[in-house]
């Protein structure tokens, strides 16, 4: 009895112990978590709620706001120059997953397994145009594309190519999206490659060695090891592809400012022209919202099938 009185003695102070160590515990997480929250609260929570709200108002950033609902929306569906630059970005994500996914992955494959004294160069030169500003990239792609005086010109020209010296790449509606796209894909292929590359490189050297032995050709152990074993490293390339495609501003807008016309348009050049053009900052916010909406809905897909492969 005289024991079990002593034990029950002793419990109580344990346990005022341990709940205090609990609470310092929490405080301690408490105080290394708040500056990420308000950090994440300031830049990125308040930005998002303040960009809905304003997308509903009518305001030129200087007289006073007046609500105007969905209006804004309603209006940019009806706007020529949205909805050609909805339908670029959308093509734009599109074929950048189609195209410069698989190309990235050619050159991160070749560079990986056909290793040689030139790779870690070539590594370098790649990965360069990614480092260079997009006003440089910008000015490279139309000195490359001008029609008169252009690289592309100049060789016709020297080849006595007549027909390709006439066309006009940056000036043809139907021609300034690709020539475009051409540079942009030249310009990111880069990360997307070293990307790749160090995912690649991960796979553990007995697993080639293995299919070495077993005769499997490089396109088959790219096929059925490597492809599998770095899907998850693709997913999330693709989807730097696909939300910086809703996005994309800056080479468009250096090169062609949008033309012909509109075909070159996109949405990031539609926010800009309507809010520091025409000093429409509600449809400008409306844009924002529009490519905040399509950005998660393209990211919420490709994890979604990331996650149904994955309990598959």
């Amino acid at each position: 009895m005289h024991k079990n009185a002593k034990t029950f003695a002793i419990m109580p102070g344990k346990n005022r112990s341990k709940k205090k160590r609990d609470w310092n515990e929490l405080i301690f997480k408490t105080l290394l978590l708040t500056p990420a929250v308000l950090f994440l609260v300031v830049f990125m929570y308040y930005p998002i709620e303040e960009t809905f709200r304003l997308s509903m108002t009518r305001s030129t950033g200087l007289g006073p706001t007046v609500f105007v609902g969905f209006q804004n929306y309603v209006r940019l569906f009806q706007n020529e120059e949205f909805l050609m630059g909805l339908k670029n970005v959308l093509r734009w994500a599109f074929w950048s997953v189609v195209i410069q996914i698989p190309f990235s992955f050619f050159i991160a494959f070749s560079l990986s397994v056909f290793k040689n004294r030139i790779t870690k160069p070539l590594r370098v030169i790649y990965y360069l145009a990614n480092v260079l500003p997009s006003a440089i990239t910008a000015m490279l792609g139309r000195f490359v594309f001008a029609p008169r005086h252009g690289v592309i010109p100049s060789l016709a020209n020297k080849f006595n190519w007549q027909w390709l010296a006439r066309i006009d790449f940056l000036g043809d509606p139907k021609l300034a999206f690709w020539s475009i796209f051409a540079v942009a894909t030249w310009a990111y292929c880069g990360f997307y490659v070293i990307y790749l590359m160090a995912n690649i490189e991960q796979i553990p050297k007995d697993i080639r060695e293995s299919a070495q032995l077993d005769g499997a050709t490089p396109w088959q152990y790219a096929r059925y090891i490597v492809i599998p074993m770095t899907s998850y490293a693709i997913r999330i390339v693709s989807i730097l592809c696909i939300v910086g495609s809703m996005k994309i501003f800056d080479l468009p807008w250096l090169m062609t400012t949008g033309g012909p016309g509109y075909a070159t348009s996109t949405l990031g050049i539609v926010l800009y022209k309507s809010g520091f053009v025409n000093w429409q900052y509600g449809r400008a916010a409306a844009v924002g919202v529009v490519i905040f909406l399509l950005s998660l809905f393209f990211t919420i897909i490709q994890f979604s099938l990331q996650r149904k492969e994955s309990d598959l």
